[in-house]
């Protein structure tokens, strides 16, 4: 793995590095909490708002499209404000608008509030993700994972707070050819959300990371700097010497130099791209897989109610979870692409149940429905675990990446949207186009750093033979 630049963060004493990590772990499970409250919401929200499925079902766009600028964002605040401020400005935006959500009264506040919160997501993603491998470097792989393990045992919460306040009717029309969502009349009492008891709870328990990065900040990060800051002052005059060392060194040939960095230049590129293409995909999928499994079990042919499908939601996120969990221990013994290569695996074959049995048998939906929880498990660590041996994962390029999945997530919602009230099938098949661009993305970066760097290290030692 290439070391990159010292900062604040990497220098500090273990204890500290293990306060941050906590901080870090605790805003990544209110961040499964924020990201997916509204997942079993999209049927409640239609009866509230008397909005059609499809209507309502655009606030997984409004979410991803705000999560890319979000992450644009936190891509350029890197650069100019302190990454623990920034995070506490980005968590705030994710956190507080739940308190509000349910009392909204038209589509439009819904897709306001979402997008303040997507907007707040995008931006604590990407700082996250680049702040575990600057604190720990080489050792960060088990510390990526246990992030991504509390951010899905985050996402176990809404079902369970908001299981008890969904509706248990079935939709009367859901078995009929034509699916309509039936609408209050004169003789009907008007359809009253219970949704405001949930949402309190689950922002009361997200809110908590703000006060605990604000404590880190004040009482860890501030003192760190000053420290680091003193100990540069005492050594100023050795490192006056060593620039000028280092000036004069740096008079030898230099066309060497610059074609060295050019090449670095190209590779770094050709990686990301790589590396966004791999992780775009996924996060279409796993995105897409989490909003709409709900709404697919309500309205594919075993036909189950609200409360029901945010069961078989909750399943498929305590899947996400115990694969996490297991990962954490997996990624010490077993290399990443071999995880990540079970994972595609996995993800195919929950996949074809999901499309041929499970739409019209509650036990396959079960096993495919968990069965791809699993898959998608350590997908997005791993693929971290991975890319950090060949690179230096920085803020920018967290937030390319998450930028170009955005784009992938804000596509993927629409076109299911649109169809998954007629044609639940929808869902697994545009999983199955990611399965495939993962795979062949993938494949083409295995040979590129593995295989390629494999090659280049065995002819080297022919060589000096």
């Amino acid at each position: 793995m290439e070391d990159g630049p010292k900062s604040v963060f990497s220098q500090m004493s273990r204890p500290k590095k293990y306060l941050a990590t906590f901080g870090l772990i605790y805003c990544c499970f209110s961040l499964g909490i924020a990201g997916t409250f509204l997942n079993p919401t999209v049927l409640d929200f239609s009866h509230k708002l008397n909005e059609p499925v499809d209507r309502v079902s655009i606030v997984f766009t409004v979410v991803t499209a705000a999560f890319l600028f979000g992450a644009l964002f936190n891509g350029v605040a890197s650069m100019y404000i302190p990454r623990p401020v920034n995070v506490v400005m980005v968590l705030s935006l994710l956190t507080i608008p739940l308190f509000t959500v349910p009392y909204v009264e038209s589509l439009m506040m819904l897709y306001v509030h979402a997008a303040i919160m997507g907007f707040g997501g995008g931006g604590f993603d990407t700082a996250q993700a680049a702040w575990i491998i600057d604190i720990w470097r080489h050792e960060a792989a088990p510390y990526i994972l246990s992030l991504h393990f509390a951010y899905s045992a985050g996402t176990l919460i809404p079902p369970l707070i908001l299981g008890p306040y969904l509706t248990e009717e079935e939709d009367r029309a859901c078995n009929e050819t034509t699916i309509t969502i039936s609408t209050s009349t004169s003789t009907e009492l008007p359809y009253e959300s219970k949704l405001q008891v949930p949402f309190t709870i689950g922002a009361s328990i997200a809110c908590i990371c703000i006060i605990i990065q604000a404590f880190l900040y004040i009482f860890i990060f501030r003192q760190n700097k000053s420290a680091s800051s003193n100990q540069s002052t005492k050594n100023g005059e050795k490192n006056e010497v060593e620039e000028v060392e280092m000036e004069e060194s740096s008079k030898d040939p230099a066309t060497a130099t610059e074609t060295a960095s050019s090449s670095d230049l190209k590779r770094t590129i050709m990686l990301v791209v790589l590396c966004c293409c791999v992780m775009g995909f996924y996060a279409g999928l796993e995105l897409t897989t989490s909003q709409f499994i709900p709404t697919f079990s309500h309205f594919s042919k075993v036909c189950l109610s609200e409360k029901e499908s945010a069961r078989i939601a909750f399943g498929l996120q305590m899947g996400f979870a115990s694969g996490r969990l297991l990962g954490i221990l997996l990624v010490l013994k077993i290399a990443p692409h071999f995880i990540l290569a079970g994972n595609f695996l996995l993800l195919l074959i929950s996949n074809i149940i999901l499309l041929v049995w499970a739409g019209s048998n509650v036990t396959w939906l079960w096993v495919g429905s968990v069965g791809i929880g699993l898959g998608m498990s350590t997908v997005y660590p791993s693929m971290y675990a991975y890319i950090e041996k060949y690179l230096f994962v920085t803020d920018r390029i967290t937030s390319s990446i998450a930028v170009f999945g955005g784009l992938v997530c804000a596509i993927y919602p629409i076109v299911v949207g649109n169809s998954v009230e007629k044609n639940p099938e929808v869902m697994t098949y545009v999983n199955f186009l990611s399965l495939f661009m993962c795979g062949v993305a993938f494949l083409v970066l295995f040979y590129v750093t593995h295989v390629r760097a494999s090659r280049i290290h065995k002819s080297g030692n022919e060589k000096m033979q």
